[in-house]
């Protein structure tokens, strides 16, 4: 009878254990895969941060005098200098280059357009930047506003399967069946929950952090037509208090 009831226990703890397992293994799979597809969409943000930086780059480049990047500052509310940093850190081989190679670089791609004078073609060229500053800044907060949402879901998710898949107490629990196989590898070690911890550990799902500490929620920057007044003082001011080095500038547009 008693044999009986031991091939009973037996039997059910493997079960048991089977069972755990699967439900442990598929979740957690399931959260992998959902992960996986958010860093797909992080590498989308990426690329329209970069044109963000691009142009924040332009604009200060033509701007050129510190005062004047922090009248752009109050005008449009958006932080130039602090991305200016930002991307300086993030992307140290594209834009933590020499100056002049990073103009050279970044105003190949601008298209001159047509003006009487110098001057009026700085200060066109100045106003084509700030348009699609606008719109790429919008491109990149309509898809931030996305993945933040999605982010925050994931990672609420994973907070909860790891409070429902507490693998030390799991283990702990397998280990107090006498699971023979797991006995066996474990028996000779003295601190069995240290094991359990470390186990648990190298389970865990890894939220990428990268999301809150990379990307910045910016706020939105006034429409053209509300600052034209305003940046056409402003860049005017550039031009005329270093006419040479806006030249310089104008000599790299295509």
């Amino acid at each position: 009878m008693y044999k009986d009831w031991e091939d009973i226990y037996e039997s059910l703890a493997l079960e048991l254990k089977k069972e755990i397992a699967e439900n442990y293994f598929s979740e957690k799979v399931y959260l992998e895969e959902e992960w996986n597809s958010f860093k797909e969409l992080l590498e989308e943000l990426r690329i329209k941060q970069k044109k963000i930086f691009n142009n924040a780059w332009k604009i200060y480049f033509m701007l050129q005098d510190s005062d004047l990047v922090e009248e752009f500052e109050k005008i449009t509310n958006f932080p130039l200098k602090e991305t200016i940093s930002q991307s300086k850190m993030l992307y140290e081989n594209i834009y933590n280059i020499p100056e002049e190679n990073l103009k050279r670089k970044l105003f190949a791609n601008e298209i001159s357009p047509f003006a009487l004078t110098t001057k009026g073609k700085f200060i066109k060229i100045f106003f084509n930047i700030y348009k699609r500053f606008l719109k790429v800044l919008e491109e990149y907060l309509k898809n931030y506003q996305k993945i933040e949402k999605l982010y925050n879901i994931l990672k609420e998710e994973t907070k909860n399967f790891h409070k429902k898949f507490d693998m030390s107490y799991i283990l702990n629990f397998f280990n107090k069946l006498n699971l023979s196989e797991l006995e066996s590898e474990l028996g000779t070690l003295e601190n069995k929950e240290k094991i359990w911890k470390e186990i648990s550990e190298r389970l865990k799902i890894k939220i990428p952090e990268e999301f809150e500490k990379d990307f910045k929620k910016y706020n939105k920057i006034p429409e053209f037509s509300k600052v034209y007044s305003k940046l056409s003082n402003l860049i005017k001011k550039a031009f005329e208090r270093n006419p040479e080095k806006a030249k310089e500038i104008l000599k790299l547009v295509y």
